[in-house]
């Protein structure tokens, strides 16, 4: 892990944060009522802001783990017309899901979606984060999220933008682990005293890193808590995990698979139609893989979108 960084690094009127510190109860406050104050009046109007229905909040927060804001943006009303609760969802099938998923990526989360609103409507919402976090395919950021988005509960989530900000503003290495970076977006989350203020700082820190400590040149200038920064115009950059690269890779011919067979109708192709649509390299190994992962299945040289045989729907989980 790199060492704390240097006070000589910043200017002589800032005192660099050693990684162990935590902001005291008046700094907390002023920070809070800096970035709440110009969430207020900046804040990007998505169509999901606004909501306390756990339902459309988890729908949002799924689409946007690996999905720009402005695709989920214009993906997310469609999608939630289509399955406007637990309940229409967990009554259709995988392929309506999948089809209705098609384009936005990552279509595992599609499935594991359709499970969360079987598993919600067999037992209900949990409403705290363990709970959250024991649905499929929820986890402690998601689980975070919903827990403040939906049942007002004062925690934080750190997200990549979020971490970048928490790094950049309190002078923590960029290396600091996730579980001190928990701790102190906790912090920060916890003088909340009601359901909105939960959410509202919820989306205010998220918003704050995606347009103000952004990875590329940040925009100091408009920083709402540039006063005593430690790295007010010398941002460090805070490394994320790359991705391999998507083009000819497996991963683009199993979206380009599942695009064919959403478009098709009844949703299935021959195979050797499937093959002269998607061309390329690779076409087995992504059968193979979507095969594995529930997506698509083939059955006497038929392709077909989702998984073989029926799946479970509402009337196998009871009344």
């Amino acid at each position: 892990m790199p060492d704390a960084p240097s006070a000589a690094r910043y200017p002589d009127r800032v005192r660099a944060h050693s990684r162990t510190d935590v902001p005291g109860h008046d700094g907390v406050a002023r920070l809070r009522r800096a970035i709440l104050g110009w969430y207020s009046g900046a804040h990007r109007g998505f169509p999901w802001r606004g909501t306390t229905d756990p339902w459309a909040v988890l729908v949002s927060e799924v689409m946007l783990q690996q999905t720009q804001a402005s695709r989920v943006s214009e993906r997310f009303p469609p999608f939630m017309a289509r399955f406007p609760t637990p309940r229409a969802m967990a009554r259709a099938a995988d392929r309506d899901v999948l089809v209705a998923w098609s384009g936005l990526g990552y279509n595992r989360r599609a499935l594991a979606l359709r499970r969360t609103a079987l598993a919600v409507e067999a037992s209900g919402w949990p409403s705290d984060v363990a709970g959250l976090e024991r649905l499929p395919g929820v986890g402690p950021y998601t689980a975070r999220a919903v827990a403040a988005l939906a049942f007002g509960q004062p925690v934080g989530a750190v997200d990549t933008n979020v971490r970048r900000w928490l790094v950049r503003r309190f002078g923590l290495p960029p290396g600091t682990p996730p579980r001190a970076l928990q701790a102190l977006a906790d912090c920060l989350a916890a003088p909340a005293t009601d359901a909105a203020q939960a959410a509202d700082w919820m989306h205010a820190s998220m918003e704050f890193g995606a347009r103000v400590c952004r990875a590329r040149a940040p925009r100091c200038g408009a920083c709402p808590v540039t006063a005593g920064c430690p790295s007010r115009e010398l941002a460090v950059h805070v490394p994320v995990a790359r991705r391999a690269p998507f083009a000819g890779s497996v991963r683009a011919t199993r979206g380009a698979i599942l695009r064919q067979l959403a478009r098709a109708p009844g949703h299935s192709l021959t195979a050797a139609r499937l093959g002269s649509l998607v061309g390329g390299g690779g076409l087995e190994r992504a059968m193979v893989a979507l095969e594995r992962d529930g997506l698509a299945h083939r059955a006497d040289g038929v392709v077909h979108l989702g998984p073989p045989g029926p799946t479970a729907t509402l009337a196998t989980i009871g009344p």
